[in-house]
């Protein structure tokens, strides 16, 4: 039996093809209007990553764009998954974990609380902070909006030349917090500010929120050791490792599992292969 799940989001469409506990198959596909492209997804796994479409028992459904598909595609039934829910059997399903805080960085930041083995979840929050941010702000700043380009240029910038550190200020660390913590996100910043810093800058801030709101949340649940970063952004050479870096630096542990770009994906299929 196969179960694909689907996430169908704004930006783009992941598609997972799932057999027990096996992922066999993955794609993702960019979203023009959710139908076309729930079902292009399909398509793709079906014919180029040979998925035996007659192996394919449901389709589970779950991102903003779910209640658009219908009761069926490509004469397969649809079944409907809540994201929350998909989000946290993701996280553990690719973590490994029995229970864990799940953190989702998209266009914002959603955290979810998973526990006995996903028996029960529950949305503790998030932030409006995450990729959406980066491409406002970076629009706002430098003109440009991809994050594949504000990519490259945080990746040649220098962080110092924009962010004021505790030594800045004080010369040593303060309480918990090391000499080159940020003390003030942008507080360098001036005319002579070179484009990549303010890249890097843009990044730093983003990923620092995220960080302590994920910590602080986590902590609330007593899963501070246990934190699961997934979603698109997840992936990101220098956002994610900002936000890892955050959650350490409050003595929190954070992984990026394989796969985490197609968490929800991931998760809805579960749910319904579960059912």
């Amino acid at each position: 039996m196969v179960i694909v799940g689907l996430d169908v989001g704004g930006t783009t469409t992941k598609a997972v093809a799932l057999n027990k506990r096996n992922i066999l198959a993955k794609t993702v596909t960019p979203t023009y209007d959710h139908v076309s492209s729930a079902s292009g997804a399909l398509g793709k796994l079906i014919h180029e990553y040979k998925v035996n479409m007659e192996r394919i028992e449901r389709i589970a459904a779950t991102g903003g764009g779910r209640e658009d598909l219908g009761s069926a595609l490509f004469n397969i039934p649809v079944m409907l998954v809540d994201e929350i829910e998909a989000i946290g059997l993701g996280g553990i399903f690719l973590s490994g974990l029995d229970e864990a805080l799940v953190v989702s960085i998209g266009t914002g930041t959603a955290m979810v609380s998973v526990r006995d083995g996903g028996r029960r979840v529950k949305h503790v929050g998030g932030t409006g902070v995450g990729g959406g941010t980066l491409m406002g702000i970076g629009r706002c700043t430098l003109g440009k909006y991809r994050l594949e380009t504000l990519e490259r240029l945080a990746l040649m910038g220098d962080v110092r030349r924009v962010n004021l550190t505790i030594q800045d200020i004080t010369g040593k660390g303060v309480g918990i917090l090391p000499p080159d913590a940020t003390a003030s996100n942008f507080g360098k910043f001036g005319d002579d500010t070179r484009p990549e810093d303010t890249a890097i800058g843009i990044f730093t801030l983003v990923g620092e929120v995220i960080g302590t709101v994920a910590y602080f949340a986590a902590r609330s649940e007593g899963l501070e050791d246990r934190i699961v970063i997934v979603g698109g952004l997840s992936k990101s050479k220098v956002l994610a490792p900002i936000v890892v870096s955050t959650i350490e630096l409050f003595s929190g542990r954070a992984i990026v599992p394989d796969d985490s770009e197609y968490c929800a994906a991931i998760g809805a299929a579960v749910r319904i292969a579960g059912d």
